[in-house]
């Protein structure tokens, strides 16, 4: 299957930074176990997909980690790796192919560089920026890297839907090489890719790319245009991190970033550590403070603790006491039951003859019950059949009540129907009343009311008419008031020149528009006044000065918010960055997308002599050279505006003159001091060179047309909306009658609609009286009907005589059936009267028992006497025993309970003491003894009881505080121990690596006349401070200076870039480099000292791949076989090459039209 219809995978591209966090902790343990954050702070691969590239390849990093591992000697440090570089001549890693369609500013381009030095040339706007673009963005990296636009559809060609890039990338040895394609679009940030024509994400890309060592995210390999000014701006820091990443021991990085973590932990744990020798000094002390009390309660506790002792031992002797009398109480209550059981077996007969007449009496006593219960049964049975002989009479008396009642019924019947008689006739009176033509009546009424509801509908349609109208005439008021608002409110701002300003400031660049609606809510929360930007707070009132004067400024100075106070100045400089503007619709109809705030400020100290600072001359000498004056003496401003442009744009050294150039010397002007001055017709400014005999320079631009100077009140403008304002004010002025006459016709239907509404109501009054006549005649035919139904019931019903005759047949029926229970009460009564029998009989029985019971009980009580003495004396010896027995039971109880409380030592003791009881003192000693005790614990020193506790737990905490810092003294042992080995390692290498760099570096600048080194910037026990610095001198009078963004001009700091970057290209392990238009503002004997320095490195036979992107070239430069010239025939001046009639743009088909027309024909 081809590759086109393949499943591509869509990768999102999130092109953000990739800034991994370091772990934090508050314990130096965690702190030591924490991710280093990456070194290169957001200047590597800057990508939401590289972490889990940093996870994924396992193999690459255990390689890396045993490299890294390794001990070296020193001065034994490894450059680079060798390159694998192939028969023709590419070496791993490095771009064969490039193929971009609509990218920037191709439509489509394939070409193939050099495997060494490629010099690419082209005019500007051609393209030659787009190539380094295209390698980053091709090979994953994020646009970032690029200084220019971070969004991916920033770099689709203009009218293209989507962009293509290409790239060849050289295999390794024996392998063949590597192609990958990306394809994205304009509309969002996702992206499809390819690896040797098979879909894949943009993760797997980056682990391909990082494992040839490619390296555009480091500006040591790969620096683009747009952030040559970057390099010189990196912190030494940050130099000495992509020096490491670029040349150098690849275990560099490595060892640097093991010095940073183990710095940093060693200072946290000698920081802790110190903390916890005081600690463990302060626990010292107090322990030895507290150890002669220690003594005094060691001995009043050793006292307490025998007199504990003697008072279990006096209980023990106690219970031994009352053990022995409870023993002698048990043998007197032993004789005393003796006596009593003699006592009994005497009286053993009688007692069998009493225990035989309680079982008859217990046998008597059963049968009364259960005769009594027959008795029970016998009545209850008669009782049910009298209630049921009862119920059958009571229905028979219910009989008699009602024939008793029949009278009185028929009676109210009677009244009932002469009741129903009175009020049929009553409905029949009703009926005859004479009847009026009810039904005509309503109906008329209701058509006549019909008809005005239909008038009614018709008039509310009229009235929406009107109000329509009425309405649509308010609404054509409402927008010529708002029109003739919005016309004075544009008539007011074109008369306000400030107005216009801020309006042309907003729409040049959101982020002033942002901070300028920011001071006007919350300017009165700043310590001074914040001025707005040049371009709205200066004006030129004689505009002849205005292009001239804004000629000399820049768009950066222009834009610039000027602050007095250093606590504005932060508050504000916050805002940059982090702030973010709203999207926005312009008059014009474009329309500005939101994004974050950018804020140029500028912070300007306002005295006399930055207001009005010394000119180069005298207003008369200038005069005198054919100028009119100086530029900052057009200007109106504040002061602080005033100050600002003359240190930023030095307007106060800056002459004009209105004369045409031809007749201004200009080497009179340079001789005066003066170096920028503006004609009639054009802009000049000379520079000194700073080598040689050190001449001026002069470069001039032609005149441009002023746009932030040069507002003024477009009078134009002003009459066309003065005019406007009149027409719609006659407009309002002619619309006004009619829009009141439509009003009063409004008003005059709304009233002819209520008097309508009005007359319905009373129609509908009128129907409802004849209605309520109607149904007076209804109700009464109803009512009628209803009696008569009534009546005719109360008739059908049964006479008086029938329902007494009913009733005496129902009486006689209840009088038979009341005979049956009778028989049966009778023969259940005739039983009952032997159950009564049966009880009598028992009862007597039961009373014959009871007395020979109670005359064997009398016999027996007359030999109780002795017995009752005996067990008087039984139970008398009982007590005693109890008594006794309890005693030492609870004196017993008291010494368990005691023992059990007491610590072990004790226990142990009375245990050993008290074993033998025998061995035991007497009571009265043991009690002796401990008496002398309390008393000499009386007399003792009084010491707080605490003491000892406070003792121990002072001891235990020292020996916890000597324990930690034993460890955390040989955990910082430890580090220090691995800070000096990896230092060992790193030191040498680093000092290698950058003395073979700053040789390099320093001839190559000695070359140029110049004078230059780089050397290594050591800060004792902080190695994240370590850096790289780059010294310079230009002029022979100057000491080196480190290489700043601000020290040096743009030339000299690209002069020292690009000689940095090629004195680490020899020991470089990237496969390929890239540098773009780095000679901007070298002079040409510098830009040709390092061109020809350039391809003397990278022409090199174990040189790699070399990108140089120029727009010019000097004559006389040196050139190398090996290098190859890539020039860039683009532009939308070319016709489209692809097509076959257009072929005399392509270069190649150019060529081979020459060679045919200027052949030579053999014969």
């Amino acid at each position: 299957m081809s590759s086109r219809k393949r499943a591509q995978v869509i990768d999102s591209d999130d092109e953000e930074d990739d800034t991994r966090n370091a772990g934090t902790s508050s314990s130096p343990a965690k702190r030591r176990k924490a991710i280093i954050q990456d070194s290169q702070q957001g200047q590597s691969m800057d990508d939401s997909d590289l972490d889990d590239l940093d996870s994924g390849d396992d193999d690459a990093n255990g390689a890396e980690d045993d490299l890294q591992n390794e001990e070296v000697e020193r001065g034994a440090v490894a450059f680079r790796p060798e390159y694998q570089r192939g028969d023709d001549g590419y070496v791993a890693g490095s771009v064969v192919r490039i193929k971009m369609t609509s990218f920037m500013t191709y439509d489509h381009v394939e070409f193939r560089p050099g495997p060494h030095l490629n010099m690419i040339l082209g005019p500007n706007g051609t393209g030659k920026s787009s190539i380094a673009a295209a390698i980053a963005i091709g090979l994953g990296f994020a646009p970032k890297v690029m200084g220019r636009a971070n969004d991916l559809k920033s770099y689709v060609k203009q009218g293209a839907d989507q962009a293509m890039i290409e790239i060849e990338l050289k295999g390794k040895l024996g392998k063949r090489n590597t192609i990958i394609w990306r394809k994205f679009n304009r509309e969002d940030e996702k992206s499809e890719w390819k690896y040797n024509g098979s879909t894949c994400t943009r993760r797997e890309i980056l682990g391909y790319v990082e494992k040839f060592g490619i390296q555009a995210n480091n500006l040591c390999s790969f620096l683009p245009q747009d952030k040559v000014a970057e390099f010189a701006k990196m912190a030494p820091e940050v130099v000495l991190i992509e020096t490491m990443r670029a040349a150098g021991d690849p275990r560099l990085t490595g060892w640097h970033e093991s010095l940073i973590e183990k710095g940093k932990n060693s200072k946290d744990i000698a920081t802790v550590l110190e903390g916890h020798v005081h600690h463990r000094d302060r626990l010292q002390t107090q322990v030895n403070n507290l150890a002669p009390d220690v003594e005094h309660v060691q001995e009043r506790e050793a006292r307490e603790t025998e007199a504990e002792i003697l008072e279990h031992l006096v209980r023990l002797a106690q219970h031994k006491q009352l053990k022995a009398i409870a023993n002698e109480a048990k043998n007197e209550k032993a004789k005393a039951l003796k006596r009593i059981n003699k006592l009994q077996d005497r009286r053993q007969p009688l007692k069998e003859l009493k225990e035989h007449w309680d079982k008859k009496a217990q046998k008597a006593e059963v049968r009364q019950k259960t005769v009594e219960t027959n008795y029970h049964n016998g009545m209850k049975e008669v009782r049910n059949k009298l209630i049921n002989a009862r119920n059958v009479g009571e229905k028979g008396s219910q009989v008699d009540e009602e024939l008793s009642r029949l009278k009185l019924v028929f009676q109210r019947r009677e009244d009932e129907k002469k009741t129903l008689t009175t009020k049929i006739q009553k409905c029949q009176d009703i009926l005859d009343e004479p009847r009026e033509e009810v039904d005509a009546d309503v109906k008329s009424k209701s058509r006549k009311r019909a008809d005005l509801q239909t008038a009614i509908r018709q008039k509310n349609h009229e009235i929406d008419e009107i109000s329509d109208q009425y309405q649509d005439s308010g609404r054509m008021f409402t927008q010529l008031n708002h029109d003739l608002e919005e016309l004075s409110r544009n008539q007011r701002a074109l008369e306000s020149i400030e107005i216009q300003k801020e309006k042309a400031a907003r729409n040049f660049n959101p982020s002033i528009g942002w901070l300028l609606d920011w001071l006007e809510q919350n300017g009165h929360t700043l310590e001074s006044q914040v001025h707005k930007p040049p371009m709205i707070s200066a004006s030129v009132p004689n505009k002849d000065y205005a292009w001239q004067v804004e000629q000399c400024t820049n768009t950066t100075a222009r834009s610039t918010f000027i602050c007095t106070s250093p606590a504005d100045f932060d508050r504000l400089l916050e805002f940059s960055g982090k702030a973010t503007y709203p999207p926005r619709q312009l008059e014009n109809g474009r329309r500005i997308e939101g994004g974050t705030v950018r804020l140029t400020l500028a912070l300007q100290e306002v005295t006399e002599a930055k207001v009005n600072p010394p000119r180069p001359c005298s207003l008369q000498q200038l005069q005198n050279m054919g100028m009119d004056g100086f530029a900052i003496d057009y200007v109106e401003a504040e002061p602080a505006v005033i100050a600002f442009l003359c240190s930023n744009s030095r307007l106060h050294a800056t002459a004009l003159t209105q004369k045409p150039s031809v007749q201004i010397n200009g080497d009179a002007l340079t001789a005066a001091g003066i170096t920028k001055w503006a004609t009639r017709d054009d802009q000049t400014s000379a520079t000194q060179s700073s080598y040689g005999r050190r001449s001026f320079v002069q470069t001039t631009n032609l005149k441009r047309p002023a746009k932030a100077f040069n507002l003024a009140v477009d009078r134009d403008a002003v009459k066309q909306i003065v005019d406007e304002i009149a027409r719609k004010k006659k407009i309002k002025f002619d619309r006004e009658q009619p829009h009141s006459a439509l009003k009063k016709k409004l008003d005059d239907t709304y009233a002819e609609r209520t008097d309508m509404k009005n007359k319905v109501t009373e129609y509908d009054t009128e129907i409802k009286a004849l209605m309520e006549k109607s149904k007076r005649w209804q109700t009464a035919a109803t009512d009628m009907e209803t009696h008569k139904v009534k009546l005719r019931k109360l008739e059908a019903q049964p006479s008086q005589e029938e329902a007494r005759n009913k009733l005496k047949a129902e009486k006689l029926k209840f009088a038979t059936a009341r005979l049956r229970p009778l028989d049966s009460i009778i023969t259940s009564s005739e039983g009952l009267f032997d159950q009564c029998t049966d009880l009598i009989t028992a009862s007597l029985t039961g009373l014959q028992t009871a007395v020979n019971q109670q005359a064997i009980a009398s016999r027996m009580s007359d030999g109780s006497d002795l017995l009752a003495q005996a067990k008087d004396e039984l139970e008398a010896a009982q007590m005693k025993a109890d008594e006794a027995s309890r005693r030492s039971v609870l004196k017993f109880e008291q010494l368990k309970s005691a023992i059990r409380d007491a610590p072990q030592n004790i226990k142990i003791a009375v245990t050993e003491r008290g074993q033998d009881q025998s061995a035991l003192p007497p009571l009265e000693d043991l009690e002796g003894q401990l008496g002398t005790l309390r008393a000499q614990l009386e007399l003792a020193v009084n010491i707080p009881s605490n003491v000892v506790a406070r003792y121990n737990d002072y001891k235990s905490k020292l020996e916890k505080a000597q324990d930690i810092v034993d460890g955390e003294e040989a955990e910082l042992n430890g580090l220090k121990r691995d800070v000096k080995k990896t230092l060992d390692m790193f030191d040498p290498a680093l000092e290698t690596l950058v003395q073979a760099v700053s040789k390099k570096f320093s001839a190559a600048f000695a070359r140029v006349k110049c004078t230059g080194e780089v050397r290594i910037r050591r800060v004792e026990g902080d190695f994240s401070a370590w850096g790289i610095e780059i010294l310079v001198s230009y002029r022979d009078e100057d000491s080196l200076a480190i290489l700043t963004g601000s020290h040096q001009s743009g030339g000299e700091r690209s002069l020292a870039t690009v000689t940095y970057l090629m004195s680490l290209s020899e020991m470089s392990r990237t496969p390929f480099s890239l540098v773009d238009e780095i000679n901007q503002g070298m002079d040409q004997r510098a830009e040709r000292a390092v061109h020809n320095q350039l391809v003397e490195v990278t022409c090199d036979a174990n040189g790699g791949q070399y990108f140089l992107i120029t727009p010019k070239l000097l004559t006389g430069l040196t050139y190398h076989p090996k290098m190859k010239v890539l020039i860039i025939n683009n532009g939308t001046y070319l016709p489209d090459s692809r097509q076959s009639a257009n072929r005399y743009g392509d270069l190649g088909s150019c060529l081979k039209k020459y060679q045919k027309k200027h052949s030579i024909a053999a014969r």
